[in-house]
């Protein structure tokens, strides 16, 4: 067993917890990050930003780098998941 199978249970058809909300988020999460507000993989969001770079803008998920980090922005977060872009 894992140590993460260990913190999480018997690991089978678990799903780490998801914020219910984008509020108390920063303004810029990591892609890890991301990837637990979307409930996915951090590798799955990282072939998605590959997607948003590759494809210009036209599908994918959105990143900005600074300087060696790869960051998604909460608005982009928010409209992703459907919610109004903050004001």
């Amino acid at each position: 067993m894992t140590d993460q199978m260990a913190r999480t249970g018997s690991g089978i058809g678990q799903v780490p917890a998801a914020p219910a909300t984008l509020e108390g988020l920063p303004l810029m999460l990591t892609i890890a990050e991301a990837a637990e507000v979307l409930r996915i993989s951090r590798s799955s969001a990282y072939k998605l930003a590959e997607e948003h770079r590759t494809s210009g803008g036209a599908s994918g998920l959105p990143t900005v780098r600074l300087g060696g980090r790869l960051l998604v922005r909460l608005v982009d977060l928010a409209a992703i998941v459907g919610l109004e872009p903050f004001r």
